[in-house]
C-alpha cells in the first residue's frame, strides 16, 4: 500500500471510530421550539480567543446539534468533515463531556468550557441569545439598542437573527481575555 493510501485508510478508520463512540443522532429540522424553555438547533458554531497574558490565541469551528434547555439537553459537535467529536450533556447541577477519550463530570457548564477552552463562556445564556433575547437569569441588559444588548459583560449583536446568524463578544480588558463567539443556524 503507497503512503498515501495509508494515510487515507487512517484517516477513514479514524472518522469510523469516532463515529462509532456515539449512538445516531434522530434527524431533526434546524430551529424548532419544543417548548419555551427547549429548542432543538444546528448550525456551526465558532470560538475565538484572543492572546492573553503570554497565551496564544485560539480558536474552533465546529458543527452543531442542540437540543435541550437551561435545565438539561445535549450538544453534539462535529468536525467539518462531519465526525462526532465530543457530546456534552448537562442538568442543572452538574455536566458531562463524553469523547473517544472517555466521559469527564463537570458541576457546572461554565466549568466544563473553562477546562476545555481555558474560559467559563456562557453557555446557558447562549440558548437565550440565540433567540434574539436577554437571559433571564443574568443581570439586566444594558446598552439595548436596537438588534443588540449588552449583558453580563458581552455585546450581543441579533442584527442578523432572522438569518440564523448571532455574534456574541466579550472584549478584553487587563485582567479577561477577549472571546468572540459566532453562531450560524442552518434553516
Amino acid at each position: 500500500m503507497t503512503p498515501k493510501r495509508a494515510w487515507i485508510a487512517a484517516a477513514l478508520l479514524a472518522c469510523l471510530s469516532a463515529c462509532s463512540q456515539f449512538p445516531a443522532r434522530p434527524p431533526d429540522t434546524a430551529l424548532q421550539a419544543a417548548s419555551a424553555d427547549q429548542l432543538a438547533l444546528q448550525g456551526q458554531l465558532s470560538v475565538k480567543l484572543q492572546a492573553f497574558q503570554g497565551q496564544e490565541a485560539k480558536g474552533l469551528s465546529m458543527g452543531f446539534f442542540f437540543n435541550g434547555g437551561p435545565q438539561g439537553g445535549q450538544l453534539d459537535l462535529m468536525t467539518p468533515m462531519g465526525s462526532q467529536v465530543a457530546r456534552v450533556h448537562w442538568t442543572d447541577t452538574e455536566a458531562w463531556l463524553q469523547t473517544d477519550q472517555g466521559n469527564r463530570h463537570f458541576n457546572t457548564l461554565g466549568d466544563l468550557s473553562q477546562e476545555v477552552l481555558g474560559e467559563p463562556l456562557p453557555l446557558a445564556a447562549l440558548m437565550h441569545w440565540v433567540q434574539g433575547q436577554p437571559a433571564p437569569d443574568l443581570p439586566a441588559p444594558t446598552n439595548t439598542l436596537p438588534q443588540s444588548f449588552e449583558q453580563s459583560g458581552w455585546q450581543i449583536d441579533t442584527t442578523e437573527i432572522g438569518i440564523g446568524r448571532l455574534i456574541a463578544q466579550r472584549p478584553a480588558s487587563t485582567t479577561l481575555r477577549g472571546i468572540t463567539v459566532r453562531i450560524r443556524l442552518d434553516r
